[in-house]
C-alpha cells in the first residue's frame, strides 16, 4: 500500500503508481506506447504472469530489481520473464517507450534467451539505426494492430471473430520481428545456444507431449543432468520442465480453439497424465479455466486474451 502523499508532488507520484500498477491477466495480449513524464512509476512486487517486452524509443528510464538498477536510454530493449519484480520509471522528465505484454509462440523459447542483465530480466542495445527503425516501425504496426483488435489501452473498435484473429496474429507478428531484431543484432557479440542446449530445446519443441525427463534429455546431449539443468537455466532463461509445461499449454490452447475435443482429451493429447493438473496449470498460466477460454475464443464478444 502506498504511504499517505505530504505534498502535491508526492500526491500526483502515489496517484500514477496506482494507476500503472494494475496487472494485466497472465493470458492477456496487451501493447502501449507512453509519452511519460517524471512522476511516472510502475511498481509490482510480484511481477506478472506475462512476459514484457519493453524498448526506449526516447528520454530515459530506470528498471530496479532488488538492490541492481538499469537505466535505459535510446535504443534499449528490455524482456522481463513472468514472475519477475517490476518496478521501473521515468529518469528525469521524460521517456517515450514501447511495450507488450504477452504469451510467446512455441518456437519463440530459443530467441528468449536474450543477454540477462538481472535476474529475469534480459537486455538489448541495439546499436544501429538500421534496427532501431525497424523496432519502432515494427512496434508502431504492432500497436495499430492490437487496437483494431481491442488489445490496447486505448483500443475499442468492435471486429468479428474471424477480423479480430487476424489482427492478433498480425500483433504477435509485430513482437516476432522486435524480437528477431534483437536475435540479430546480438549474432556477432555474443555467441548462439550451446549446442547441446540447442538440441534439447529443438526436441521438446518439435514434440513437448512426449514423456520427456531431465535424465532421457541429458541422455539426448550425452550430458549429466546437473550439467544440462545449469546450462539450460542458464542460456534459455527457465528450467526445462517448465519450458515443457509451457510448450504443452500453448498447444492445449491452440487446441481448446481449434478442435472439439474435451478438456481431458486435450490434457492427454497435450502430455498432460492427469486433467485436474492440467487445468490447474492452464488458469495459473492463462487466468482462466481451459473451458473459459475455448468460450472467450469462440465468441466474438469475449476477449480473445
Amino acid at each position: 500500500m502506498t504511504q499517505p502523499a505530504d505534498s502535491e508532488h508526492d500526491l500526483a507520484t502515489q496517484i500514477l503508481i496506482e494507476l500503472y500498477s494494475e496487472i494485466p491477466p497472465p493470458s492477456k495480449l496487451v501493447t502501449g506506447h507512453f509519452h511519460s513524464g517524471g512522476d511516472y512509476r510502475v511498481v509490482r512486487p510480484d511481477g506478472v504472469g506475462s512476459w514484457y517486452l519493453l524498448y526506449t524509443a526516447a528520454g530515459t528510464g530506470q528498471f530496479q530489481i532488488g538492490g541492481d538498477s538499469l537505466t535505459l536510454g535510446h535504443g534499449n530493449l528490455v524482456l522481463v520473464s513472468p514472475g519477475t519484480e517490476h518496478d521501473y520509471g521515468t529518469v528525469g522528465t521524460y521517456w517515450e517507450s514501447w511495450w507488450a505484454h504477452f504469451q510467446p509462440r512455441r518456437e519463440w523459447h530459443a530467441w528468449l534467451s536474450l543477454p540477462q542483465a538481472m535476474p529475469g530480466l534480459s537486455y538489448v542495445r541495439l546499436p544501429r539505426a538500421s534496427e532501431t527503425d525497424r523496432v519502432v516501425s515494427a512496434f508502431g504496426r504492432l500497436h495499430r494492430d492490437a487496437q483494431r483488435a481491442g488489445l490496447s489501452p486505448t483500443g475499442d473498435t468492435e471486429l468479428n471473430l474471424l477480423e479480430k484473429s487476424v489482427a492478433v496474429e498480425l500483433t504477435m507478428n509485430g513482437i516476432e520481428e522486435v524480437l528477431l531484431t534483437a536475435v540479430a543484432s546480438l549474432r556477432h557479440t555474443t555467441q548462439h545456444l550451446d549446442a547441446r542446449v540447442q538440441l534439447v530445446l529443438d526436441a521438446i519443441t518439435a514434440d513437448p507431449a512426449r514423456q520427456h525427463t531431465l535424465t532421457s534429455l541429458a541422455g539426448l546431449a550425452q550430458i549429466s543432468v546437473s550439467r544440462l539443468a545449469h546450462l539450460f537455466k542458464e542460456q534459455v532463461g527457465d528450467s526445462v520442465m517448465n519450458v515443457i509445461v509451457a510448450l504443452r499449454l500453448q498447444r492445449a490452447a491452440e487446441l481448446l480453439g481449434a478442435t472439439d475435443m474435451s478438456v481431458a482429451q486435450i490434457a492427454r493429447a497435450v502430455g498432460f497424465e492427469s486433467p485436474h493438473y492440467f487445468s490447474r496449470q492452464f488458469g495459473r498460466r492463462f487466468g482462466m479455466s481451459p473451458s473459459s477460454h475455448r468460450k472467450a475464443v469462440r465468441n466474438p464478444e469475449l476477449e480473445l486474451y
